[in-house]
């Protein structure tokens, strides 16, 4: 029998990894008013990866050089953040569209953490729920083996720990890529201050190349 430290350290730093980046999320919310530039700087390179569609395609991250891109870990049968995020980011879809951006100038991606459950049949029923596909390369559900996935989101700054009952406890948080592949931001999806027209202003922002 360990101690509760041994047998809890790894939840215990995730806690404290989370608790930090929320820190760093409310700041940046804070700082809304601020310089694009400032707000905005880049903090490295995004890592690359190969996934596949919905339809078995693969995609790269290389394929979508030249456009923004918000990138949400996920799982469809996630208990509690993952389904308002993903209203969230319907909106967030709705007025790229409106402004001729989603498909040409920027794309949403939602990856499965639970690629085993979340098949492509269980994905396009939870993409049809948000109108997910009108608009050719806009929001692209993408899947990948698990063990692949998770280290994705490990290098994206995303903590994921699969549970005992088969869930899958994760942040949740949204990331900002710009078109060269340089991750911007960490969008705080459960804080409800943030909002659709925060993420589209900064979307529309890099998309000017700024």
């Amino acid at each position: 029998m360990g101690t509760f430290l041994e047998k809890n350290w790894f939840k215990l730093a995730l806690g404290a990894i989370l608790i930090a980046m929320i820190a760093s999320f409310a700041y940046k919310l804070v700082t809304n008013g601020s310089k694009p530039d400032e707000r905005l700087t880049a903090m490295k390179a995004a890592p690359s990866f190969t996934l596949q569609d919905l339809d078995g395609k693969t995609v790269t991250s290389e394929s979508m050089n030249g456009k923004v891109r918000l990138v949400y870990f996920f799982y469809s049968f996630c208990p509690d953040v993952c389904l308002p995020t993903s209203f969230l980011i319907s909106q967030v879809q709705d007025e790229l569209k409106k402004k001729d951006l989603l498909g040409s100038k920027a794309e949403i991606l939602s990856i499965t953490v639970d690629p085993v459950r979340d098949t492509a049949e269980v994905l396009k029923a939870f993409g049809n729920r948000f109108e997910s596909k009108p608009v050719p390369g806009g929001w692209t559900f993408l899947r990948g083996e698990e063990a692949k996935v998770h280290k994705l989101a490990e290098d994206f700054g995303i903590m994921v720990i699969k549970e005992k009952d088969g869930n899958f406890s994760h942040s949740n948080a949204i990331l900002l890529v710009d078109p060269k592949g340089q991750l911007r931001n960490y969008y705080d999806a459960s804080n409800p201050e943030l909002d659709a027209d925060h993420i589209v202003k900064d979307v529309v922002t890099l998309s000017k190349g700024k």
